[in-house]
């Protein structure tokens, strides 16, 4: 299930096969190839790389909290930074296949019992917070109590999945935790693979939401530990944890400094920086491309544009005639463009669930026959009404004209180009676009909100479970005149059939039965024309080229860094 996160990007917040790797002993940047595994990373074992060095990464923006369970705090730039320091009790491979992390978890058993979902973690027993207090039951009732939605007064990120936990408890002695569901529940693993937080450290609203805003050593647990934090500069240093009882880290040193987003791409190239994100940024790839001692690393990432429609429109309420925009819609050309420069496949994504490397992904565009085709959009169109006026080269209807408004966000260079593009596409169909120039910084996220559009262009960012919480955006309440979307339902349209399906896929446990399930509502939502995703981007990620074990993540979410190193 796609999650959105905000600021300017718009962007709606392990093992595998080998990858390919810079020439040794090159000097000049590269582009890798995507691996087949999902994720490219330069994945070498542990024994051929050399002890000893330092990694440098980077924080777009001061900490403010160390809690990103809490609302501040769900920030991924947070998240990666903390991966060193925090329990992880489930790595992910780069399809967003989990593997239990038996540093912490020796074992997880999944058994339903009276339609009840109930899973039982035996807890390692050498797993401590930094402190040495051994991590226990009681922190997993603590988590569970703070962020299970019960108490509003806890400012948490996200209830998902621990709104549906109606028990947490010790089970034969502290190092084991029985969690007990109302139901059944498939992607449990989303919630424990996280870890918990500390009791003591959220035991009231007042410390989980206001109590972050210093590091505490006793508050983390792993491989790493912060030994320094310059609130002036925002530099954070981190070193090998002495309490840490897995795997040594190869590294001796973690520094995160603070550099804006801007001037991240001179700050790889000048070999300020040894990791950089560099998104749909052409130029940032182009000089990545070209650093000393550098590689780009290439994945297919969770993230993927699309455009929303807003079915409340007076024409767009029509599925015929939101079905004739999709095939009115050169989707291959937007991709090309707006991914010019970019290494990957510039082509169209054809799922609204699935990412195209994700198990379960299903080509919907051809299933359906819902898909780029000008001609057939034209005599859709005509079926529904909307004939052409040869003297204005628009379609008309009971005397209106068949005009439809673009929500374009100012200053976003995909959304200005993908606008402009659609336009150019919908006018060879007879469908005139206009465009509409929102202020983001004074519109945003309020014209998607408050649905002043007809279409608009954002991007979501997926994660590896799919097909958790699939209401989100595309259920609501009711049915007919009653029908109520629900919050994130932006296109405010009501499809009964992903409706009946979604209690299906929410507890259906067989994963085979379910990813048919996931693929009925898919084929539904593209029929309907909820909303119409482009294409999927390109994870480049620009690191020194002697890094192993780190790079274009695919799905998984970090890396596992007490095996991130430099090759001998």
């Amino acid at each position: 299930m796609p999650i959105l996160a905000g600021g300017l990007a718009l962007t709606m917040a392990a093992c595998g096969g080998p990858s390919q790797t810079a020439t040794p002993g090159s000097t000049a940047g590269t582009a890798a190839t995507p691996a087949a595994s999902g994720w490219d990373i330069n994945e070498t074992p542990r024994d051929q790389l050399a002890e000893g060095g330092e990694f440098i990464g980077s924080m777009s923006s001061q900490i403010t909290t160390w809690n990103q369970f809490n609302v501040t705090g769900n920030d991924a730039e947070l998240q990666f930074l903390e991966a060193p320091i925090r329990p992880t009790y489930y790595d992910y491979q780069g399809d967003g296949t989990p593997v239990i992390n038996p540093d912490y978890l020796t074992a997880a058993n999944e058994t339903v019992t009276d339609g009840h979902l109930v899973i039982t973690l035996d807890l390692n027993p050498k797993a401590t917070w930094n402190d040495g207090t051994v991590i226990s039951a009681d922190d997993w009732v603590a988590t569970w109590k703070a962020q299970n939605g019960s108490n509003k007064d806890f400012a948490a990120a996200s209830t998902d999945g621990w709104n549906q936990v109606t028990s947490v408890a010790a089970g034969t002695g502290p190092q084991q935790v029985v969690i007990t569901f109302k139901s059944t529940y498939p992607d449990w693993i989303a919630i424990v693979g996280d870890g918990p937080l500390r009791a003591e450290s959220v035991a009231t609203p007042k410390l989980f939401n206001d109590g972050w805003p210093e590091y505490k050593d006793a508050w983390f647990s792993g491989p790493f530990r912060v030994t320094n934090w310059d609130k002036t500069s925002g530099t954070v240093t981190m070193e090998p944890n002495p309490k840490w009882w897995g795997n040594k880290p190869l590294l001796t040193k973690l520094t995160w400094k603070n550099i804006t987003a801007d001037a991240l791409a001179s700050a790889f190239a000048n070999k300020e920086l040894d990791y950089y994100d560099i998104g749909a940024d052409a130029d940032g790839y182009a000089q990545a491309k070209n650093a000393p001692d550098s590689v780009v690393r290439v994945a297919a990432g969770p993230n993927f544009r699309h455009f929303t429609f807003n079915s409340k429109s007076p024409i767009l309420s029509d599925q015929s005639v939101r079905q004739a925009i999709v095939m009115g819609i050169d989707r291959t050309v937007i991709a090309q463009s707006d991914l010019a420069g970019l290494p990957g496949d510039k082509v169209p994504l054809n799922n609204n669930l699935y990412v195209s490397n994700q198990p379960g992904y299903v080509d919907q565009a051809k299933a359906t026959g819902i898909d780029y085709n000008p001609d057939k959009a034209k005599s859709t169109l005509d079926a529904a009404g909307w004939t052409m006026n040869d003297s204005t080269g628009y379609r008309e209807k009971d005397g209106k004209e068949l005009d439809l408004t673009f929500a374009v966000l100012g200053g976003v260079a995909a959304s200005e180009n993908e606008a402009l593009q659609a336009q150019k596409s919908l006018k060879e169909i007879g469908v005139n676009l206009k465009l509409k120039t929102v202020d983001t910084n004074k519109d945003w996220p309020g014209v998607l909100t408050k649905h002043d559009f007809d279409i608009i262009a954002f991007s979501w960012i997926g994660t590896p479970y799919p097909l958790r919480n699939i209401g989100q955006i595309y259920g609501g309440t009711g049915t007919g005149d009653s029908f109520k979307p629900n919050e994130a339902n932006y296109a405010q349209l009501d499809i009964p059939k992903v409706n009946e399906l979604i209690p299906q896929i929410d507890t259906e446990m067989d994963a085979t039965k379910r990813a048919e399930l996931g693929n009925q509502a898919a084929q539904a939502i593209w029929e309907a024309v909820h909303t119409l995703p482009l294409y999927q981007r390109p994870m480049l990620i620009g690191v020194r080229d002697k890094l192993a074990n780190i790079g274009a993540m695919g799905m998984a979410r970090t890396p596992k860094w007490e095996n991130v190193g430099f090759t001998k």
